[in-house]
């Protein structure tokens, strides 16, 4: 007994009636010979919407109350804009951002409080002028009672947050207070990066 089969496609080839071109395309469904045209790229989906940072110099910069961090580059960007000389990082759509910073802070102070006492520095993000409340951080040495000598310490202040921002929004990172006593404060090599996650 003949397979059905082969007699369709003997019958198919020899006809020359129009079966053959099926048979073909037949083919190629079931064993998938063929790949399709690529369809368009498609909107963005989740993942990383914009990203943009600003860096600042290793050498000392003064801690003063009210100043804004100095940064001096940037690196990549993505719907984000970068204003060096106010130091400034600009959003260019309304999402949910993760904002990060960090910076090493010195203090050289000469010990005149009581024990238990601080000398502090703390800084916090502003967007449009405005400080965010979640954002302080702040790094301080404690006095030590009766030691006439010059206390110097290195530490760093760093923190990340997520909040809303809006189109065109500012961000900047600000000495917020200090409390430095008689002496100084020094900070290098500041960070600020924002990423859109939303």
């Amino acid at each position: 007994m003949t397979d059905d089969r082969s007699k369709l496609t003997s019958n198919s080839w020899e006809s020359g009636n129009g079966t053959t071109n099926n048979l073909a395309n037949l083919f190629e469904m079931n064993n998938q010979a063929f790949s399709g045209p690529i369809g368009p790229v498609g909107i963005n989906g989740s993942g990383v919407l914009a990203y943009g940072s600003v860096y600042g110099s290793n050498a000392n910069g003064p801690v003063s109350a009210g100043s804004l961090v100095d940064f001096t580059s940037s690196g990549p960007l993505l719907n984000t804009t970068v204003n060096l000389s106010a130091n400034t990082v600009s959003v260019a759509a309304t999402g949910i951002y993760i904002i990060q910073y960090n910076l090493n802070v010195a203090l050289a102070v000469t010990s005149t409080l009581l024990a238990g006492s601080s000398r502090v520095v703390d800084v916090a993000l502003n967007v449009n002028g405005t400080e965010d409340p979640t954002s302080f951080s702040s790094y301080s040495i404690t006095n030590f009672s009766g030691v006439a000598a010059t206390l110097a310490q290195v530490g760093s202040i760093g923190k990340g947050i997520i909040r809303s921002l809006n189109s065109n929004d500012v961000v900047t990172l600000r000495f917020r207070s200090t409390s430095t006593g008689p002496g100084a404060g020094t900070y290098t090599s500041p960070s600020l990066i924002i990423t859109r996650i939303e």
